[in-house]
């Protein structure tokens, strides 16, 4: 007679670090969108002092959606959108850039005292000895590449965080004031000048709300990033031909 062997409890598998940073976003979105955007923001502002860092940041913006299986993109607004909402929601930010743009010309002049003017110069000398380079780097990079990664960051995953928990109006705020905080790490800081913060704020925090507005309506951060894109490149020639 054999002697069968002893029965063994059943393995499971435990949770990787990515699976258990999904578990606690899913259980605690606001509290875990906070921590996100600490981390990014620390990592956005050390970026004013040194270039890598600043890439960085842009890497660690688009990592955000890892925190969400695929799945569930769309809710995070990495999805399709209605055309003429987009189209009115591009519109009503290119007002708002406009009237912040006129703004801080009239209260700090066009030196610079004034963040707008400071757009073009973080691109200059990026490759020597090709002005068409820099130019070139600038249009796509505020046109295309920033845009995209900073709203499926902030009103993509970070905005879907807290309006799942606090609504939408909490969303659209809370979003564009975390949107304005981090712009430290590109104007303000370094040099440090307070009047380019103090302009600086204020003007992000408004091109947010509008950019807020059109998550909103369009449900889609994909619509944002096409208003932003637009609208950067519109403050970009703005800047540039006033300089």
């Amino acid at each position: 007679m054999t002697r069968m062997p002893p029965a063994t409890a059943p393995t499971t598998a435990r949770p990787g670090r990515l699976d258990r940073l999904r578990l606690h976003h899913a259980a605690s979105p606001v509290a875990s969108a906070a921590a996100l955007f600490a981390v990014l923001a620390a990592v956005r502002v050390a970026g004013a002092f040194t270039f890598p860092v600043m890439v960085l940041s842009v890497a660690l913006s688009a990592a955000v959606l890892l925190v969400l299986p695929r799945e569930r993109w769309a809710d995070a607004g990495v999805r399709g959108f209605p055309m003429l909402p987009a189209v009115l929601g591009t519109a009503l930010v290119a007002v708002v850039y406009g009237q912040t743009f006129l703004a801080t010309r009239d209260a700090f002049g066009h030196g610079d005292d004034n963040w707008t003017t400071w757009m073009p110069k973080l691109f200059e000398g990026m490759v020597p000895g090709a002005p068409w380079a820099d130019v070139a780097a600038m249009v796509l990079a505020l046109g295309v590449l920033v845009p995209l990664v900073e709203e499926v960051c902030y009103r993509g995953v970070l905005y879907r965080a807290v309006e799942v928990r606090r609504g939408t109006y909490t969303a659209v705020v809370t979003t564009a004031a975390g949107w304005a905080a981090v712009h430290l790490g590109d104007y303000g800081l370094n040099p440090l000048n307070w009047k380019v913060v103090c302009g600086l704020l204020p003007s992000v925090f408004l091109m947010g709300l509008a950019l807020g507005l059109v998550r909103a309506a369009t449900g889609s951060a994909l619509a944002c990033a096409l208003a932003q894109g637009a609208c950067n490149l519109l403050l970009l020639g703005a800047a540039t031909a006033w300089l």
